[in-house]
Parts: structure tokens; sequence; C-alpha cells
């Protein structure tokens, strides 16, 4: 047999390996249909094929006609290779991945297994996003988290280095024929797209964010202008951002983390002025890592994303932010000192911000969103403290800070609100006031039922556990019960470890 890396691959776009049509072949190992419908979807002649596949003309002729099956798993893995099937494809052959993933999804068969720093190059970057919009597109859910669940570590923070340096250059240049309104029709789609959470009840849907995801990243893979491709990566960057969150808030993290990875990378190739954007997304990576309990990679990535701020003059109340998003994290080690440090520095930088012109995902961070945070924060540490004064004077603390949370809350912040009422809910069970707990909780319970938020939910949870202490109480044993009949089970901690 030929080497197949010297074979000339067929232009098979990524797209075509999610037809059902496609898939059913597959799953039947029916190698008569798979032919046919290359030839029908990609044009393929028998000798193309049988070129790529080193097979004989006349064989892919009885092949094709079903006057020969292909049975034996040596032929199918001629086949896999010489049609560079993706991972997702060759599972559903009984193969193994042509490589493992990293940090961002997998490549076409053949690819070289990528380094940090190959990530961060165009090509790469539009493989990865084609390749895992097409896992999730055939909900092959599991195949996004092989070799692991979340990173930390090191394999985190030394990828996400890369993205302080310069991009390589973009995809080769091009005169791609794609024009101005279809670019707007992509831009339009992914603003109206940015609003899913406000719009989950009007039918938007995931999956429906994956398939436009997958549709501009086969636009990407044809040469473009170089403002062209800047556009296409921007909506790259924005449409897995908002899949990341969905990901976020179902719990599941590892996919999360996958597509925060991919939105950091496609931004670095839009250009400089995107830079602000990155941040954003930084923001919400560290925030993962501190709903998940490691907060020290949320420390690290939070130092990535505040050195990147610095060098592009962010405004003041960014820098807020990931000072809050910094001293969130020395609240999860225990570091009450530097903690405070953080805080008030924040507070410092969003009064000394009012009146800016802030980037659209930055608006959302105001006095209440910090002052909810600080308190919950403050909550945290009275938790970890043995001194019972010590413990009470930060449960007031944050019972204080919450309460301005909540009164200066739009009131359209259904879910800050939701999260600010559980946060005061456990605050009042560690200042031993059960009944104002339940009350809270109850009010949080109500919006709750409206959103559908998981994140609401796991926050309910940790209420429920925590008050199992005050089971006497009987206000306390009514919304335990209440609780107990309409929230689902506690999220499986393959996925959830916050």
């Amino acid at each position: 047999m030929s080497d197949p890396h010297l074979s000339e691959l067929l232009p098979i776009p990524l797209s075509f390996w999610s037809r059902i049509d496609v898939t059913n072949a597959l799953e039947n190992h029916d190698v008569t249909a798979l032919f046919r419908l290359l030839r029908q979807y990609c044009g393929a002649s028998q000798h193309a094929i049988g070129k790529s596949v080193d097979l004989a003309q006349p064989h892919v002729s009885r092949l094709m006609s079903g006057r020969q099956r292909m049975t034996a798993l040596q032929s199918w893995q001629r086949v896999a290779d010489g049609l560079g099937m993706p991972n997702e494809a060759r599972r559903l052959i009984g193969l193994a991945d042509s490589r493992s993933a990293y940090m961002g999804g997998g490549t076409r068969s053949g690819a070289s297994p990528a380094t940090p720093a190959d990530l961060w190059s165009a090509a790469r970057t539009v493989e990865d996003i084609a390749e895992i919009t097409l896992e999730d597109l055939m909900k092959r859910r599991a195949a996004l988290a092989l070799g692991g669940g979340l990173v930390v570590g090191v394999a985190l923070t030394e990828t996400l280095e890369h993205w302080l340096m310069e991009p390589q250059s973009i995809l080769g240049q091009g005169r791609g024929r794609l024009g101005e309104a279809e670019l707007q029709r992509i831009e339009t789609a992914t603003v109206a797209l940015r609003h899913w959470d406000d719009r989950r009840r009007l039918g938007i849907r995931r999956k429906a964010i994956v398939g436009q995801l997958s549709e501009v990243s086969e636009l990407a893979e044809t040469p473009q202008s170089a403002p062209v491709q800047a556009r296409l990566f921007v909506a790259m960057a924005e449409l897995s951002k908002i899949v990341a969150s969905m990901s976020h808030d179902s719990g599941d993290h590892p996919t999360a983390q996958k597509y925060y990875t991919l939105s950091l990378r496609a931004i670095h190739q839009a250009g400089p002025e995107h830079t602000l954007y990155g941040v954003g997304v930084l923001a919400d990576m560290a925030r993962q890592m501190l709903d998940t309990k490691n907060p020290q990679e949320a420390l690290d990535i939070s130092r990535i994303a505040l050195d990147s701020a610095h060098s592009h003059n962010a405004p003041s109340s960014v820098m807020a932010m990931l000072r809050t998003r910094e001293g969130w994290s020395y609240a999860g080690m225990g570091r009450a000192a530097a903690y405070k440090r953080s805080v008030a520095q924040a507070e410092d930088l969003l009064e000394s911000g009012a009146g800016e012109e802030l980037p659209s995902w930055a608006r959302n961070f105001d006095h209440a969103e910090l002052a909810g945070v600080v308190g919950a924060r403050y909550r945290d540490l009275a938790l970890g403290q043995k001194d019972v004064a010590t413990r009470h004077r930060y449960a007031q603390a944050s019972a204080d800070y919450i309460d301005r949370a909540l009164r200066l809350r739009a009131p359209e912040k259904k879910r800050n609100r939701a999260f600010d009422l559980v946060g005061l809910g456990r605050t009042y069970l560690a200042l031993d006031e059960p009944e104002e707990a339940a009350r809270m909780i109850g009010q949080a319970a109500d919006i709750e039922r409206d959103l559908g938020s998981g994140r609401v939910r796991r926050r309910l949870h940790d209420w429920y556990r925590e008050a199992a202490a005050f089971h006497r109480e009987s206000t306390v044993a009514e919304m335990r019960e209440r609780l107990s009949n309409t929230l689902p089970a506690q999220p499986s901690t393959s996925k959830e470890q916050a």
C-alpha cells in the first residue's frame, strides 16, 4: 500500500461527514453507500476515489455497484486515511482516533500533533473549530472530553500565555467570493445570538448556534481578503463564546473550556483592535476556574488578562472587573488580606470609570455586580474562619454587600438577582438566622422556575446541603422539602466540580 500521506486527498468539506445519510453509511459499514454519496455531494469520480484510498478503479466500480463488499478493518483503515476522515467519523466505523485532542478539538487525519504554539495559527484555529462543531452536531458530546476532563495547571496556563504574543500571519490571502451582504447576514445573526440567555424561552437552542459556528468556519477555510477573514474570525470568536457560556451554565465544563479557548484563539487572529474582547474571554475562563474550585488557575488567567488589559489601556471598569476576579481567586485560597486589597482596587477603579465607553460584554459589570461578588466572597471567607468573632464579622460584611447588590440590581437582571438571593440565604445560615435564609431562598426559587438556569439550580443545591444543619427549623424544613420536589438531582461530578 502506498503512503497515505503522499496521496492527494479529495476536497471533502467537513460538513459532508455530519450528513445523516453519511453517518448511516458509516454506522452500517456500507462502503457502497459511502462512495455513492461522495460522488453525489462532492463530485468525486471513481478514479479520484480510487486514487485517494489506494484502490484500482475497477475495484472501486465493483464496490459502488454493490457487487463487492468491504469487511476487513484494514481496508476501512485505508479508506479512512485516504479520505481524511475526522475522528468522529472514524469512531462510527470502529477505528481509533488519528490523534489525541488538545485544548480545542482535533484535526483531520494525517495532521501532526499540535504544540501550544501551533494552536494559535489561523489555519489550525479554523480547522479545530470546524472539527469540534462537527463532533457537537453529530451528538458525540462524550468525545469532546477525551483524554481527561477540565484542563488545569501548566497545560492550561502555558497554552493561554500565547495570547500575549503577536499573532502569526492570517490565513493565506485570497480572493474569495464572500460578499458584503453575506458577511452582514453572518454578523447580524451573531448579534442576535449573543442574547441567548434572555431569549431562551423563544426557542433559540444551543444546536442552532453550533450550526452557525460550523457554517462560518467552513466559509473561513476558503482564503478571503484580509478584512473579510478578520470579520469571519470575529464572528467565530463570538459564537464560540456563546456556546462556551451555554455549556458553562449547564455544568459541562470540559466542553465550555474548549469553546472558550477556541474563542480566544479566533479573536487573536482578528487583529489588535479586538484585544479587549479577548480580555473578556479570559475573564470568563477565570470565572469558570473559580466555579470549579480551581483558584490558582483562576489567578493565573486573571493575571494574563490584566497584563493584556494594561498594555492596551483598557477602561477602568474593565480593570475593576479583572481585579474582582483576582480578589475572588485570593478568597478561594483563604488569603483574606490579598482579597481585601484587590477589592479596594476594584472599588476605586469602578468609581473612577464612571461615564467611560465600554465594550458590550463589559457593560454588565457595575456597582451591583461588584457588590454581589464581594459579598459572596466574604461569605466564603467567613466559612473558613475558626474564630467565632472573625467569622461573624465576615458574614455580616457579606450580608451588607449583598443587600447593596439587591438594591442596585436592574429589574431585568433576573439571574443576577437570583444569585444574590441564594448568596444572601447562605450568608444568613452563617449568621444563624435560618428563617431569613429560607425566605431568601424562596424568592430565588421563584425566579429560577422561570429562568431554568443550571448555575442557579446548583447554587440552590448548595443552600439545600448547607441548610441540613437547621432541619429542625420548620421554615428551613419546608423550604428543603420544596427544593427536593422541584430541583433535579445534583449534577454529576464528572462534569460539575463546583
